[in-house]
């Protein structure tokens, strides 16, 4: 080697670069110095340049920020390497926490896009890209800590939308609501629609829209029943109105207005059925009355009017009824049908036991009647007096009957069956006995009449029985009856069957 400029120049060795077949060959050029090394050089500037400068504004960028990697390279004219590893260790760090961010932006933005926010929402959406725009740039010349703020600035923006979408779907429900009830299908429509973009599963949104396409047909219908409602047509209102909620049962006029109708066929009906009962009322025709103030009241349950009506009517009924049954009764006693007048006053006294008349009917024909009975009784059996405590009954019997004031003919005519029935009981009858004179006979109620062939008696009328005895022969039994007018033939007691 030499000082200054001069070099000496290298000797080529003499060790062939490639094994060759032939000797007598040319040697190549250096690749230096060949033409095709220009040419790729060339086109690899040319692939350089269009990857420089073309191809960024044909790729879109992508959605997450690309990691630069650093490469490490070796230079010769680098003597030494200056190592930072807690700077490193900040950058990395800042770098992991703007992805989280700008993960947690990609979410709220695709959550939101779903939701359709360019439709709703697009001023703010598009600030928000706009602030995750210069976050990118802030990531791409490495500042972390300030691309990280810009992330979460835009989420902050995007997280406010999300928040704004409850009372952006009712807002637009409501708008839509205001369209509906004006009449206005298309506009109603429209804002069902975007409601709808808002949320996909909204089922008042789904039911709106459906609800739009027959709204036309709905509101002519409830013209016609407003129509009909104004003429007071109101059955034909009534069912104009059931027909538009058969079309749209959630219809708000249709509501109104067959409600309003119903009130006023009640009002109708009601007030009919209270004058009908009035009418009734001051006809004495308490029934029908009666009957109109419960329709009344069916229609307005516990109305205080209707009650009032019922409650005269059935007063008025049941004075009306107990007059005309204290009438009745009355025409009974006039008659000595004693029985049928005591029924009609406990009948009277069942529903009202306050009515004085009815309790001193009820009293005085009890006692007529069972007077009236007991003297019947003895009439019907007129031997039983033969028995003393019958007769002494008969006798107070006679002396009740006696005691009546203002007989009545047929009470009369009592008395004196019953006294003639008395004086007969206590007139004796002439009867004759027969026996064998061998058989023992004895005649209860009287006493032991012995033997004889035949023997006259004197008894009241009534029922006997004599019964004889004879030793070695069986006992015979006589019954016999002594009425006023005697007896036809003898009465016969005598033993003639041996006991074998």
């Amino acid at each position: 080697m030499t000082s200054g400029n001069d070099f000496e120049p290298i000797k080529p060795a003499e060790v062939p670069l490639t094994h060759t077949s032939q000797a007598s060959s040319p040697t190549p050029l250096p690749w230096q110095q060949r033409p095709t090394t220009y040419i790729a050089l060339g086109i690899s500037v040319l692939v350089a340049l269009i990857v420089i400068f073309v191809l960024p504004s044909l790729i879109k960028p992508p959605e997450t920020p690309a990691v630069v990697i650093e490469s490490k390279t070796t230079s010769q004219h680098v003597s030494s390497v200056k190592e930072s590893p807690f700077k490193d260790a900040q950058l990395a760090k800042a770098r992991r926490e703007s992805q989280d961010s700008l993960s947690k932006l990609l979410e709220k933005q695709s959550f939101l896009e779903k939701r359709n926010v360019l439709q709703w929402g697009e001023a703010a959406f598009q600030s928000a890209l706009q602030k995750a725009s210069e976050g990118d740039l802030l990531y791409r010349q490495r500042q972390f800590d300030e691309a990280q703020t810009a992330y979460q600035d835009a989420l902050e923006q995007l997280s406010t939308l999300e928040t704004q979408i409850p009372q952006k779907l009712a807002n637009v429900l409501e708008n839509g609501d205001k369209a509906f009830a004006s009449g206005n299908a298309v506009k109603a429509k429209t804002f069902y629609e975007l409601a709808l973009a808002i949320d996909p599963a909204n089922q008042q949104a789904k039911s709106s829209i459906a609800r739009t396409t027959t709204l036309d047909q709905v509101l002519v219908l409830v013209d016609q029943g407003n129509n009909a409602l104004a003429n007071q047509q109101l059955e034909q209102a009534h069912d104009l109105f059931v027909q538009a909620l058969t079309i749209d049962a959630q219809h708000q006029g249709a509501l109104n207005g067959k409600e309003q109708v119903k009130k006023l066929i009640s009002d109708r009906d009601f007030n009919s059925a209270m004058s009908r009962g009035y009418q009734a009322l001051e006809s004495n025709q308490f029934n029908n009355a009666a009957k109109a103030f419960r329709q009344a009241l069916k229609i307005r349950p516990g109305d205080k009017a209707a009650n009032s009506g019922l409650t005269q009517a059935n007063t008025a009924s049941a004075q009306y009824t107990t007059r005309t049954q204290l009438t009745k009764a009355s025409r009974f006693e006039s008659k000595e049908q004693w029985h049928q007048a005591r029924d009609i006053y406990n009948r009277i006294l069942a529903r009202d036991n306050s009515v004085v008349e009815a309790k001193l009917g009820q009293i005085r024909s009890s006692a007529r009647a069972d007077l009236s009975d007991a003297i019947n009784k003895i009439l019907k059996f007129p031997l039983r007096l033969s028995s003393d405590n019958v007769f002494r009954q008969a006798q107070q019997v006679l002396k009740d009957a006696k005691g009546i004031r203002s007989p009545g003919p047929k009470h009369s005519q009592q008395l004196a069956q019953l006294q003639e029935v008395l004086q007969i009981a206590v007139t004796p009858v002439t009867v004759n006995l027969r026996s064998d004179n061998t058989t023992k006979v004895t005649l209860f109620k009287v006493g032991e009449l012995g033997l004889f062939n035949e023997k006259q008696l004197s008894l009241k009328p009534g029922n006997y029985i004599a019964v004889g005895s004879r030793s070695g022969y069986r006992d015979v039994r006589v019954e016999f009856q002594v009425t006023a007018q005697g007896l036809s033939a003898p009465v016969e007691v005598a033993c003639r069957e041996p006991i074998s």
